[in-house]
């Protein structure tokens, strides 16, 4: 059995954040992204309307293009959550091997690390994460978990 994820909080304010996709996985995470880094790039030839509004806004940086390697120049994380397996499990194998830490919606076991839920209250930050097991079950318990924090 695979050891648990350790909870790490780093700083990625300075972090080029990479997101390969632009459907409703890729738009949930840049909207949690956004509250820690303004370095956020989207790559997809499609993104949602979200996507479209925070590009406008240059809340982010959109790229209107496929996966190619050429693009994770200079990326610190990338999130590859394409709607193509094959295509995710490429920018995968393409990061694992320059050393870019990388996560996947598609197949947990892939992923470097995990993008867990948060509860953000100004400077308090509480993520939870089941280890890519059970997304129902965390999210029950951040929603139980913001209503103890509301309290304070």
């Amino acid at each position: 059995m695979k050891k648990p994820y350790f909870p790490l909080f780093v700083d990625i304010s300075e972090k080029k954040m990479v997101v390969f996709g632009g459907g409703k996985i890729a738009t949930r995470r840049v909207d949690t992204l956004l509250g820690f880094t303004e370095n956020i790039t989207v790559i997809a030839p499609q993104v949602t309307d979200r996507i479209k509004k925070l590009s406008k806004e240059k809340q982010i940086q959109w790229i209107l293009d496929v996966y190619d390697v050429k693009l994770l120049k200079g990326a610190d994380f990338v999130l590859a959550a394409t709607d193509d397996p094959v295509c995710n499990t490429r920018i995968v194998a393409d990061c694992k091997a320059v050393n870019i830490p990388v996560n996947t919606a598609h197949r947990k076991e892939l992923c470097d690390f995990y993008f867990p839920g948060i509860i953000r209250r100004e400077n308090l930050v509480i993520g939870f994460c089941s280890g890519g097991q059970n997304h129902k079950k965390v999210r029950e318990i951040r929603e139980k978990a913001e209503q103890i924090v509301k309290e304070y």
